[in-house]
């Protein structure tokens, strides 16, 4: 399942959000909003795939910090 997903805003442009949340997502403090949807499409991308590490990360660190 894809957590981030593009939301069309006013002036024909674009922002990534954060399907936990509902709100705009972010990159450190950055808002992903006000890009083309091609910039968009990527920011999807990477934050996905950004997740995806992060999820498949903390599973397999759990049984190396029980030893």
């Amino acid at each position: 399942m894809r957590r981030f997903n593009l939301r069309h805003e006013v002036d024909d442009k674009w922002l990534v959000v954060d399907g936990l949340t509902m709100e705009p997502a972010t990159l450190g403090d950055v808002k992903v909003s006000g890009m083309s949807w091609a910039e968009a499409c990527d920011f999807v991308d990477l934050m996905n795939s950004l997740d995806a590490i992060e999820r498949d990360s903390s599973r397999y660190a759990a049984p190396f910090a029980a030893e």
